[in-house]
């Protein structure tokens, strides 16, 4: 299955090619882990912002971001589900991001700070789509477990053998027209 840029996820793209992947994993896991770890030590101030900002169920919405938010991270540094992690990481940005950064209710200076803020988590937004569209690359998990070239590595253990070969399927005799069955009807 093939990412699009830049060949297939998995293959030898070069080291340059890889080593920017590399740095945008780990760039976008520092986006999101001193957050998370800030939000983990305290979980229930989170889950009052969300509800005082009309989410229902705020505490189980801010459970399952600081999930999102402690264990994707991990999952883009070593490179393991690239579309499932950074699906789950969009759905956890665009959710805080859409009731905590509302920069259209302030006004003045809390209004520019709202903006920036909401304009960066857009620039993390377009981070995340790209690694998902293009894959980890070859330095990590998901690369390694595939090799080189796309290809899975084989499973150890028996060798398959091949097949022997079957005998040809009997083929039903051709039917005859109606036209041959009324004369031999008529010889009787």
């Amino acid at each position: 299955m093939g990412w699009g840029i830049g060949g297939g996820m998995g293959e030898d793209r070069g080291p340059g090619v890889n080593g920017v992947l590399l740095l945008n994993r780990l760039l976008l896991a520092g986006c999101f882990l001193p957050v998370a770890i800030g939000r983990l030590s305290n979980i229930s101030g989170l889950a009052a912002a969300l509800t005082l900002k009309g989410m229902p169920y705020g505490d189980v919405v801010a459970t399952l971001i600081v999930l999102a938010e402690v264990f994707g991270p991990l999952a883009l540094i070593v490179g393991v589900a690239p579309r499932l992690s950074a699906s789950v990481l969009i759905a956890a940005l665009v959710v805080t991001t859409g009731t905590q950064h509302r920069f259209w209710d302030y006004a003045g200076l809390n209004r520019q700070a709202e903006q920036a803020v909401f304009l960066s988590h857009l620039g993390v937004l377009a981070a995340l789509l790209f690694y998902a569209l293009v894959g980890p690359g070859a330095w990590s998990w998901q690369g390694w477990w595939r090799g080189l070239n796309g290809k899975a590595k084989p499973a150890k253990g028996k060798k398959k053998q091949p097949s022997r070969p079957r005998a040809p399927k009997p083929r039903p005799a051709p039917a005859r027209p109606a036209a041959e069955d009324e004369e031999l009807a008529d010889v009787a």
